[in-house]
């Protein structure tokens, strides 16, 4: 049996990269790299150009595959851009009487979490914060008593376009995703020190088209944002003096200083000649660099002072990304963001080896920690059994006839399976508008309990919703189950399924009160009640 051999791609807003590697005694052995510098086909961390991002992740897959000698199968991708943020959440139950909590019960609680919809956006993480059993905070609530059970939660959210287009620019290449990870926990998780994810640490990742933000305290997330700010878009003020990108890009790597205070004694009135001639003096190319880092690192305090962590970061800052290497960046940082420890992660925490051959790749550079950390999170083989020599391989009839099965058999399952997931959304539908008729239906019985058109009705929608859960739903939600990436779905049906029926059995309870109270031995009960008060 081989080893297993790990492939994960990052879709950055200046380059495509992918990586693959092995884990051997505890080292992750780094056994092929390659990357593609990103024309407008990704901005932000967001696949904008679905034809150019296919061609440059074939382009990577093909180099990879080369140095392996392997068929890579599936790969691991990483979930980053403008829209991932944290939002937080807060679910609570009551059990009416004192009740051992049980998983049941953290199951129950953490499903309704992950419910909550969010316009143009879906779920993409999260992290449970905390739990409080009646008014003990408590992390693991298994076998505490109590009446009232409440859990909290930071759900990572993103628009539903950023893993679409990722989803279809894979589809294209007929490459399967092993699974999606979050770039910015990955990254956290494999440059911080265990001390800095316990006393409190904000990760900064300063990228080309993005900013984003990760706090930490007590080993848990407790916030992720990102920035639609980067240090691309230094590179793009600096066009403002009527120069091209690519000397911008050329000024930037040569004059960027986070502070112009520690450079204006040394300038002498230098001045810097463009390629057509023109003379710009170096202090004002170095005040356009300072301006919008400055601008960077006002959102990363707010963003840090709305996490209710910015005076609990004991372990500090620790920066990262192609923004960490700018001159004097530390004490911009620590001035800006008023803190006394800031560190530059050069290198990632666990321990790595490469070979002697993968000289794009530096293990010492803060460009290379997020693709690196995906690396690291993955756990199943992407490879396929064959070697792979090159685009012209070519297979005998048996085999061609094995893999068109294969594919025709994949592809009906896939059909059954869309199929599948459309009856199980129509259902949930049809369960929320269901509920939405028992409540509306409870309150206006309510208001008029001598409303015999209204019970009628009420009743109707009870058979209705007894009747929404048939053995075709059983059918379809055995197609689905098991399968990761319809399981938020038929959790959220679980759910809803649960509140009809809550509401079904409500209002049918309420429907008996009445007709107890409306009977002759209610109504005599009434009068005596009445004659009594008297």
């Amino acid at each position: 049996m081989q080893e297993a051999i790990i492939v994960a791609i990052e879709l950055g807003s200046s380059k495509i990269s992918g990586i693959a590697g092995k884990m051997k005694d505890g080292t992750m052995q780094i056994l092929a790299y390659a990357e593609d510098k990103t024309t407008d086909c990704v901005k932000r961390g967001v696949v904008y150009n679905i034809e150019k991002t296919t061609l440059s992740i074939k382009t990577i897959i093909s180099k990879l595959e080369a140095a392996l000698k392997m068929k890579i199968t599936r790969t691991y991708i990483g979930l980053g851009g403008q829209s991932v943020r944290s939002v937080k959440s807060v679910v609570q139950k009551n059990m009416l009487t004192p009740t051992y909590i049980n998983q049941a019960h953290i199951d129950l609680i953490t499903d309704e979490s992950h419910a909550v919809p969010y316009e143009d956006n879906e779920l993409i993480g999260y992290f449970t914060q905390e739990f409080v059993v009646d008014t003990n905070v408590a992390a693991d609530p298994v076998g505490i008593m109590g009446t009232n059970i409440e859990g909290k939660f930071l759900n990572v959210i993103a628009n539903c376009r950023i893993r679409n287009n990722i989803k279809t620019s894979f589809e294209n290449i007929g490459l399967d995703i092993a699974d999606y990870r979050l770039s910015a926990f990955e990254l956290a998780n494999s440059v911080l020190t265990d001390a800095e994810k316990r006393s409190g640490t904000a990760l900064i990742d300063f990228g080309a088209g993005t900013t984003t933000i990760s706090v930490l305290k007590n080993n848990i997330v407790r916030q992720i944002i990102t920035l639609p700010l980067g240090i691309s878009n230094i590179t793009q003020d600096l066009c403002d003096l009527q120069i091209e990108p690519a000397e911008a890009e050329q000024l930037m790597l040569t004059y960027a200083d986070a502070t112009v205070e520690t450079t204006a004694n040394d300038e002498n009135g230098q001045t810097y000649t463009t390629s057509d001639g023109r003379a710009i003096e170096v202090k004002e190319i170095r005040r356009i660099i300072e301006a919008r880092l400055q601008e960077i690192l006002i959102n990363v305090e707010n963003q840090l002072h709305n996490s209710d962590y910015a005076d609990k970061l004991l372990g500090g800052i620790v920066i990262t990304g192609g923004g960490a290497n700018i001159p004097n960046i530390e004490k911009a940082c620590t001035t800006t963001l008023k803190v006394d420890k800031v560190r530059i992660a050069k290198k990632l925490i666990p321990p790595l080896i490469k070979n002697s051959d993968i000289t794009s790749l530096s293990l010492e550079s803060t460009t290379s920690g997020t693709i690196v950390a995906l690396l690291l999170s993955g756990t199943e083989n992407c490879v396929g059994e064959e070697q792979y020599n090159g685009p012209d391989i070519f297979r005998d009839n048996e085999k061609n006839q094995e893999i068109s099965a294969h594919k025709e058999a994949a592809a009906k399952l896939q059909q059954e399976e869309e199929a599948a997931l459309e009856y199980i959304e129509q259902t949930k539908t049809q369960l929320r508008e269901t509920i939405l008729k028992l409540q509306q239906t409870s309150e206006a019985i309510t208001n008029d309990e001598s409303n015999k058109k209204l019970r009628n009705a009420a009743v109707a929608f009870i058979n209705e919703a007894h009747a929404i859960i048939t053995e075709d739903y059983s059918t379809n939600k055995d197609l689905l189950v098991g399968k990761d990436k319809y399981k938020q779905s038929l959790r959220e049906a679980d759910i809803l399924i649960t509140k009809c029926d809550e509401e079904a059995e409500n209002l049918q309870t309420q429907l008996k009160d009445i007709s107890k109270k409306n009977s002759l031995f209610g109504k005599l009960n009434k009068w005596v009640d009445d004659l009594l008060k008297e």
